[in-house]
């Protein structure tokens, strides 16, 4: 098994992993020094997926606890299931590995049943309710599907189902499903029946949770994983639970997209109204035990509804966002105080309205042997619905508490334009239950808004959420350090907090020095000059015409990358393959081939595809980086970030934007070596790098390359104060506040 190499490096993660899992203990009181936690940044090379992996398993045989590998991409989930684990059970012939997914991933046959049964059109939810809280970035139709043609998929895939044909996973379907389909039919816990429904033995989602049961290691995702313990989820068992956290370096910045709360104003009206007419229509019949009091539920809605149309009177009064305007973020976290009693009642009664759906929702599912089969048959499919859109509820009650809410570290809070789509209006304005009817379909011109509230970093919640409650966690990555240090991912992730962790970087076995070089290219302007462009597109093609083999060009923008792609010699153009002209595959597959009959072939890409490809031999032999990926605050979240820092007499530009940099660019800089035998070039074109006092912090946290500096420039200032007067395009980058 020439894979299963065992250099140095390896054997020294195997080991601290191993001591870390050994360390487990059960989550008792509040303090936790962190001996059960372990930060190991491992180079390429090292093989890292097998030491972690090894030490995981012996400390499960030992422990007797299973295994959770987590990844941050699928690319990664995919090379652990199908090519690593399956390497390792060749001589650990014991070995069980399966993927683990969240019951999204999964059909749910009770709501393939109801919509096969024409369920929708007896009174669930619209498409306008349910998008109350998808992401404003969720995939969406343009324009309402073909009815009769959703009909037949749906059919198709309940009868492969049934035949055995398909195993009710997702990502198994030939070809993936429309997004509004699919939600239609995906299973939802708070939709989930469990051991009463009649499809449990059949149910996809328990039988793939009975398989990762049975197995040692189980892989899954971050998201996945944060969202499981964010909702108490019986899918993963925290305190009973060895993890690795692979691709670490993504785990903040997911974790803060996942404790980010988003729901759409208009939608949620929507969601609101369809709640009152099924609540109206559907627990009359219920037991006296159970029937809610729908005078009270009813008043209840309204005062909902009142408080919304408060909300959405202040935003529409103040044009806080519109086409033009599409984000308004309130200063230093705070809503005007006017608004935050109404937020607070509102989450309150919210929290009364759940629980009165939740309650209809359980009735509805308990079997009602009074009533026919087809009558016991609705109310069950519309339990479980009540029970999928319960989870809206709670979403927007968690915006409101959040919104609420002024800690001294204050959330991000703010205002997303929110144009009308097909997706966010009501499709008719049909009466339900004969009463009541959907609120009447909204003007085309209307605009709705996302309410939105982030916390500026995940570090408490994650400290708090996982790391306090964890038996035992291993951390690793290529790139877990910035400038050489792991301060920005400690700060970030909450690991900080836990002053006993376990902390090594694990040297490649690659030989830097001798097998590459960094080349600082010549260039008389900065990018932070108007001429830097132009003057990059007249020093491409020489630097590219010096490597006869593959080469991977890195822009950080794409107006960068298609200006010098427009300005190439027509046989250099030839020989480009760029981002967005092709699938990723298809690039790859393509360079490949080029390389292998001896030809130039050169990679044009932006930040994307700095992570996640493996570019082995002539398949890389230079590397070029337009400049260092500085990346000004633009989303909400950065800069309230900024302004909170700002705030606090604190250099954002030192504390954020610099480690942020170096991370990327050692990621970046990191495709030019991937085996013992490579040879490879890298060149930046962006002379900040040794001109700049950070630039020595950066250049820290980059492989040990020789550096070649063109010998015009000056040496860095060796001042010893704040960054602020450094570089003025980044440190002094303004901070929008609307």
């Amino acid at each position: 098994m020439a894979w299963l190499h065992r250099t140095p490096g390896q054997r020294q993660m195997m080991h601290a992993a191993l001591l870390t899992f050994l360390s487990a203990s059960l989550p008792e009181g509040e303090v936790r020094p962190g001996h059960h936690l372990a930060l190991l940044e491992a180079g390429t090379g090292t093989g890292k997926t097998v030491a972690y992996c090894l030490a995981a398993i012996v400390a499960s045989e030992l422990l007797d606890k299973p295994v959770i590998v987590s990844t941050a991409t699928v690319a990664l989930q995919e090379q652990l299931f199908f090519k690593d684990l399956p390497r390792l059970a060749e001589v650990i012939p014991d070995l069980r590995f399966e993927l683990l997914k969240g019951r999204g991933r999964y059909v749910c046959e009770s709501r393939l049943d109801g919509v096969l049964n024409d369920v929708a059109q007896d009174g669930l939810l619209d498409e306008g309710s349910q998008a109350a809280s998808n992401g404003p970035g969720s995939p969406r139709r343009s324009a309402p599907r073909d009815a009769d043609q959703a009909k037949r998929w749906y059919a198709k895939v309940a009868k492969s189902f049934r035949s055995g044909k398909w195993d009710g996973d997702m990502d198994s379907l030939a070809q993936q499903p429309d997004p509004q389909d699919w939600q239609r039919i995906q299973a939802s816990g708070s939709a989930c029946n469990g051991g009463q429904c009649e499809h449990f033995r059949t149910c996809a989602f328990f039988k793939a949770r009975r398989r990762a049961a049975a197995a040692t290691i189980q892989v899954a995702n971050h998201a996945l994983i944060l969202a499981a313990l964010q909702t108490d989820s019986a899918l993963v068992d925290p305190a009973n639970t060895l993890f690795v956290f692979d691709e670490a370096h993504h785990l903040p910045g997911i974790a803060g997209e996942q404790f980010a709360c988003r729901v759409r104003l208009g939608a949620s009206i929507s969601l609101l109204a369809s709640l009152r007419a099924l609540a109206n229509r559907h627990s009359r019949d219920l037991p006296a035990s159970t029937r809610p009091d729908l005078t009270a539920f009813g008043q209840a809605i309204t005062e909902c509804t009142d408080k919304l149309g408060l909300l959405e009177a202040y935003w529409t009064d103040n044009q806080l966002v519109s086409a033009a305007k599409p984000v308004h973020r309130f200063l230093q976290g705070r809503i005007p105080e006017a608004l935050i009693p109404e937020c607070e009642q509102l989450a309150t009664l919210l929290g009364a309205v759940a629980a009165v759906v939740e309650l209809i929702a359980s009735a509805l599912k308990e079997p009602d042997e009074s009533r026919s089969p087809a009558e016991r048959d609705e109310q069950l499919r519309v339990g479980v619905e009540l029970g999928a859109h319960l989870s809206r509820l709670l979403a927007l009650q968690r915006l409101c508490s959040a919104w609420a809410t002024h800690d001294v570290v204050a959330w991000a809070k703010w205002l997303e334009h929110a144009p009308p789509s097909p997706a966010s209006l009501p499709a008719t304005t049909r009466a339900m239950g004969g009463t009541h009817a959907l609120p009447a379909l909204p003007d085309p011109g209307h605009v709705d808004a996302w309410l939105c509230a982030s916390p500026m970093t995940p570090a408490q919640s994650l400290s708090r959420g996982l790391w306090k409650n964890v038996c035992a966690a291993v951390c690793t990555s290529a790139t877990l350090t910035a400038c050489g240090r792991f301060d920005f991912f400690d700060r970030l992730s909450g690991m900080n907090r836990f002053p006993e962790r376990r902390v090594m970087v694990v040297a490649s076995p690659f030989d830097y020095r001798r097998q590459g070089e960094l080349r600082i290219a010549p260039m008389t302007h900065s990018p932070k000059s108007a001429d830097f462009s132009e003057e990059l597109c007249r020093m491409l093609p020489t630097l590219l015409r010096e490597h006869r083999h593959g080469q991977l060009v890195l822009f950080t923008s794409r107006r960068q990358m298609l200006a010098c792609h427009a300005a190439l010699p027509e046989d250099l153009a030839a020989q480009v393959l760029m981002q967005g002209e092709r699938s990723r595959t298809e690039l790859l597959a393509e360079h490949g081939r080029r390389v292998e009959r001896g030809q130039r072939s050169i990679l044009f890409g932006l930040q994307s595809f700095g992570e996640g490809i493996d570019l082995p031999g002539r398949l890389c032999e230079h590397v070029v980086i337009d400049k260092l990926p500085f990346t000004p605050p633009t989303s909400p979240v950065e800069e309230a970030l900024a302004e909170w820092l700002h705030g606090q007499g604190r250099d954002a530009f030192a504390e954020i934007a610099v480690p942020r940099a170096a991370m990327k660019l050692a990621q970046w800089a990191g495709h030019g070596v991937r085996t013992v035998t490579d040879r490879a070039v890298v060149t930046i074109c962006d002379t900040r790098l040794v001109t700049m006092r950070y630039g020595r912090d950066i250049l820290a946290g980059l492989p040990p390359f020789p550096v070649m500096r063109p010998k015009q420039l000056p040496l860095p200032s060796t001042s010893t104060g704040s960054t602020s007067g450094v570089d003025a395009d980044m440190s002094a980058a303004p901070i929008r506040i609307a």
